[in-house]
């Protein structure tokens, strides 16, 4: 039996799985190394609930805490998940699981705790995934509904009406297409990104686009649509895009390494909700991603946007 018991001791710490033990009459701590190790503390490190305190994030104390407090009769059960600010500054998550145990020498708390930062990290990332799924099909259903109003001010029939919009949806495929489907061999130039993209929203709006060749490495293409399609909802729900005479130009120059992009547009009546929300967040990651810098201002009735996109990791 005491080989088992021996061979069990080693299973938990090779599973990565720390026990600790929490005195609730005396308020005393016992931890295991391998839940030393979860918490980053030494053999020197004196233990104690405040220095465990100290190891959670701030806003997760009170819950973590409280529901071990809660407990208080043989058999109830304690189950929290957590985050820890760690001394090395490294990210990670514990899950801690325990049972209250009544016993004659005093109140217990007996558990174990183990490392799920992985789970977690793959939960907000499906976070994310599904609120940018949820934007994109936002921004589409914008982007239809500017596109119904514009055929609809340009079409005399019902035919040529009909003609107009699928012509637009058509445009509005593709721009899509390229958000989740790139040929990962073929590069694509700025000034066909940026057609396709601008397609499905734009009309008689008066548009020039001018610059040198460059072309835009597949891995890229995805990160910069998302960018593109972004601006191009934007114009069409605060912006030129949503006037029949909006008036537009994107300009791009290169650079050793790299490509500056000028997007400018007449908004005479600029709303700053266009620079709010989840669509400003996404811009923003997937300029990290690009590590493009981007400068957003508005003067005398123009909307600038300066993008500066380094292209030679690609």
């Amino acid at each position: 039996m005491s080989s088992i018991s021996s061979d069990l001791e080693n299973a938990f710490g090779f599973a990565g799985i720390g026990r600790w033990e929490y005195s609730v009459d005396g308020g005393t701590l016992r931890l295991d190394d391998v839940c030393r190790e979860l918490f980053e503390l030494s053999e020197d490190d004196a233990l104690s609930r405040d220095i465990v305190v100290e190891r959670i994030d701030e806003s997760e104390r009170e819950r973590v805490f409280g529901a071990l407090d809660c407990l208080s009769a043989e058999g109830d059960e304690y189950d929290e998940t957590f985050k820890l600010v760690l001394p090395s500054g490294r990210g990670r998550w514990l899950r801690g699981v325990a049972k209250f145990r009544s016993q004659p020498d005093g109140d217990k708390v007996i558990g174990v705790s183990f490392d799920v930062t992985s789970e977690q990290e793959l939960l907000a990332e499906r976070e994310l995934h599904l609120a940018e799924m949820n934007h994109r099909i936002k921004n589409l259903f914008a982007l239809v509904a500017a596109m119904i109003s514009s055929a609809s001010r340009e079409s005399s029939d019902k035919d040529e009406l009909v003609a107009n919009l699928r012509d637009r949806v058509t445009a509005l495929d593709r721009a899509h297409s390229l958000m989740v489907k790139t040929d990962a061999s073929r590069p694509i130039p700025l000034g066909a990104l940026l057609n396709e993209v601008l397609a499905p929203a734009r009309s008689r709006q008066t548009i020039v686009m001018s610059g040198a060749e460059v072309l835009i490495p597949a891995k890229a293409i995805t990160s910069l649509v998302l960018i593109f399609h972004e601006w191009v909802t934007n114009s069409a729900k605060y912006g030129a895009l949503r006037h029949t005479d909006g008036t537009m130009s994107v300009e791009w120059s290169p650079y050793e390494g790299g490509v500056e992009i000028h997007w400018r547009e007449l908004v005479p009546d600029y709303d700053v909700d266009a620079e709010k929300g989840f669509g400003s967040r996404l811009i923003q990651a997937s300029a990290m991603q690009l590590r493009a810098e981007k400068v957003r201002r508005f003067e005398n009735g123009w909307l600038h946007i300066d993008m500066r996109l380094p292209l030679d990791d690609y």
